[in-house]
C-alpha cells in the first residue's frame, strides 16, 4: 500500500467513526453546519471574502471561517474540508482554491482532508441509498437523477459525479464524463421547463437526514403536492416538475404532506450572509 492509499483509508476510518460517534447513519444526509457546530464545539462563521475557500484556526473554541461568495454546496464541502483539519489536528490552515485542483497533486495533509470531506458528506452507503430509494439505478443514472441527490446530500453537482467515479468508483469514467458535459442552467430548465438564473433545490418525500438550506432567492421544487408552514418561503406556481416555492426572507419554514406522514424543515439565509453559522436564519443577525 502506498502513502496515498494509506493516508485515503485513514480519512475514511476517521470521517465514518466521526458519523458513528454522533449517531449520524451512513445512509443519511447530514448538516455539515450542525456536525461542526452541535457535535463538534467548532464556531463555523462565514464573510464575503473572494480570495479564500476556508480557514481553519485551531484554538478554544476553534474556528472555521468559509467564504459566503462560494455556491452553497461549495460551502459545504469546503465546511468539511476545515473540519477534516481540526480532526487531524493539522493547527491554522488556509484554503484558497483546493477543489481546482486533482487529488494527486494535492500536499499530504490537504489528500487526506480532501479524502475525509467526501467519505463524510457522501459515504458510499448514503450516495447509493439516494439512487436506490427513489428507485433508481446508479450505474445508468441520468443528470436529473444526480442533480437531485447532490441537492439532497448537500453538495455540488459536479462535486457528486467525482466522488462516485474517482473515490467510490460506482460509476465509469465514459459515464461520469458524459454526466459532467451538461450545463447546469440547462438542467435547471429541462427540469422546471423553462430556463432560470437561480440556484434550484429539487425536493421529493425521499428526502431526509437534514433540513432544506436555502439563501433567499433560491427556488425549491417539490416534486409532488405539498403544503407549507411560515412566511420565509412563498408559493410561486406549478411547472411540469411539480409546485415550486421561493426562499424570500430569512427565517424557519416547514413542508409537510397533507396526511402528517413526512415533513421537512426548510431554512433561509441572507444572500452572502456575513456572521456566525447558527445565526444565519434570524431575521437580525447576530454577531459574537
Amino acid at each position: 500500500m502506498n502513502q496515498r492509499q494509506e493516508l485515503a483509508r485513514n480519512a475514511s476510518y476517521e470521517a465514518l467513526s466521526l458519523r458513528k460517534k454522533f449517531g449520524l447513519q451512513l445512509q443519511q444526509a447530514i448538516c455539515i453546519y450542525s456536525l461542526a457546530e452541535e457535535n463538534l464545539g467548532v464556531k463555523v462563521y462565514f464573510d464575503a471574502i473572494p480570495s479564500m475557500e476556508g480557514m481553519y484556526v485551531a484554538g478554544e473554541p476553534a474556528r472555521i471561517i468559509l467564504s459566503s461568495l462560494r455556491p452553497a454546496g461549495r460551502m459545504a464541502y469546503t465546511c468539511a474540508h476545515e473540519i477534516g483539519h481540526h480532526i487531524f489536528g493539522h493547527g491554522v490552515h488556509v484554503d484558497k482554491e483546493f477543489g481546482d485542483n486533482s487529488l494527486e497533486q494535492l500536499e499530504a495533509d490537504e489528500y487526506l482532508v480532501e479524502c475525509f470531506a467526501g467519505i463524510l458528506l457522501m459515504p458510499k452507503l448514503a450516495v447509493s441509498h439516494g439512487f436506490a430509494r427513489r428507485g433508481w439505478e446508479i450505474s445508468n443514472c441520468t443528470e436529473d437523477q444526480l442533480y437531485i441527490v447532490a441537492g439532497w446530500l448537500g453538495v455540488g453537482y459536479t462535486t457528486l459525479i467525482n466522488h462516485m467515479s474517482h473515490s467510490l468508483k460506482i460509476i465509469g469514467s465514459i459515464h461520469a464524463a458524459e454526466l459532467a458535459k451538461v450545463s447546469l442552467k440547462k438542467l435547471r430548465a429541462r427540469i422546471l421547463g423553462y430556463e432560470v438564473e437561480e440556484h434550484l433545490i429539487v425536493v421529493d418525500k425521499e428526502w431526509f437526514g437534514r433540513p432544506i438550506d436555502t439563501q433567499i432567492g433560491d427556488l425549491v421544487l417539490f416534486k409532488q403536492d405539498i403544503e407549507f408552514e411560515g412566511d420565509c418561503i412563498e408559493h410561486i406556481g406549478s411547472t411540469k416538475g411539480g409546485q415550486l416555492f421561493r426562499a424570500n426572507a430569512p427565517g424557519i419554514a416547514r413542508f409537510l404532506t397533507r396526511e402528517g406522514e413526512w415533513a421537512v424543515f426548510v431554512r433561509v439565509s441572507r444572500k452572502e450572509y456575513v456572521g456566525q453559522c447558527k445565526y444565519r436564519h434570524l431575521e437580525e443577525p447576530i454577531d459574537e
